[in-house]
């Protein structure tokens, strides 16, 4: 599985090569990538689709990363809203802890002032430490919703993202790009493919109902192990929404994965590299 690769040309290369999957912050590209890919070169596309012309999971696993990262704010409700809608197979995420120890959804330990405000709409003037925060003010008083200048497709619009508008609103989020925990992005989910949903687009739908999740567990800093408290924590989410077969939980951490393999051996983990593993990667893993 390889990461991250926001290009066609790239994305056609790596299929040809028969890699298992590809994770992208483009989950609009990958999927016409996948779309027109003819494995057999038999001259007609979609050898990587099922009967129904959903990416068929059992041979190709299409990851949007941190939803859709290139398209919408990161890790937010809307961007994961723009995967679903592009049919991609698995919800790649991020988690950090908030101080009351429940997991949402950051790339970075700290609220950056590139990515995020005050709720008032005022900006930040420094970094904000998550850990610092109690879930509830982080979703009271900061929105994530700001563009970054490295994603010129980036949109933060909100009538491009209905679904988690409407999903804010229900459940009491003041706004789309409100921080989500990791259970509400699987509630998220999970409303994608209720009844409503199905009548509407029931493709959309029959996808969101069998989509993964590939959960990672980020550093605080890059001289800190991942505390167990935090591989706990996902574990919680993730067998308390009943989505023990359908999350991995990620990391470039060995030892927090291990620890985490011991305390919940029903989960399944992956390891991340940064580079072809050495004898020594290979070992950590092993034990």
């Amino acid at each position: 599985m390889v990461w991250t690769v926001n290009d066609l040309p790239t994305m056609r290369a790596l299929l040809q090569r028969g890699v298992d999957g590809i994770i992208s912050d483009r989950p609009d590209l990958l999927a016409q990538a996948v779309r027109d890919f003819d494995a057999n070169a038999d001259g007609t596309p979609g050898d990587l689709l099922d009967a129904d012309g959903l990416i068929d999971p059992r041979r190709f696993d299409a990851q949007g990363h941190r939803g859709a990262r290139d398209l919408r704010p990161e890790n937010t409700l809307p961007a994961f809203e723009a995967a679903l809608d592009h049919r991609m197979t698995t919800l790649e995420l991020d988690t950090v802890l908030t101080a009351d120890a429940v997991p949402v959804l950051s790339h970075d330990p700290d609220l950056s002032p590139k990515k995020c405000r005050h709720a008032d709409g005022s900006p930040l003037t420094a970094p904000v430490p998550i850990a610092s925060l109690t879930v509830a003010r982080l979703q009271s008083d900061f929105v994530c919703d700001r563009l970054l200048e490295d994603c010129p497709e980036q949109v933060n619009d909100r009538t491009l993202s209905p679904e988690a508008v409407d999903f804010a609103a229900r459940t009491g989020l003041p706004d789309a790009y409100t921080v989500p925990t990791l259970r509400q992005v699987f509630a998220f989910a999970e409303t994608q493919s209720d009844a409503e949903h199905t009548a509407r687009d029931p493709l959309r739908a029959r996808n969101a109902k069998r989509v993964r999740f590939n959960v990672e567990l980020k550093r605080t800093s890059a001289n800190k192990d991942i505390p167990p408290a935090h591989g706990d924590a996902v574990a919680q989410a993730i067998l308390s929404s009943g989505l023990a077969a359908r999350a991995d939980v990620q990391s470039f951490d060995v030892g927090a994965l291990r620890t985490l393999q011991t305390r919940h051996s029903e989960l399944r983990t992956v390891y991340l590299l940064e580079h072809l593993p050495t004898g020594s990667d290979l070992k950590a893993v092993s034990e």
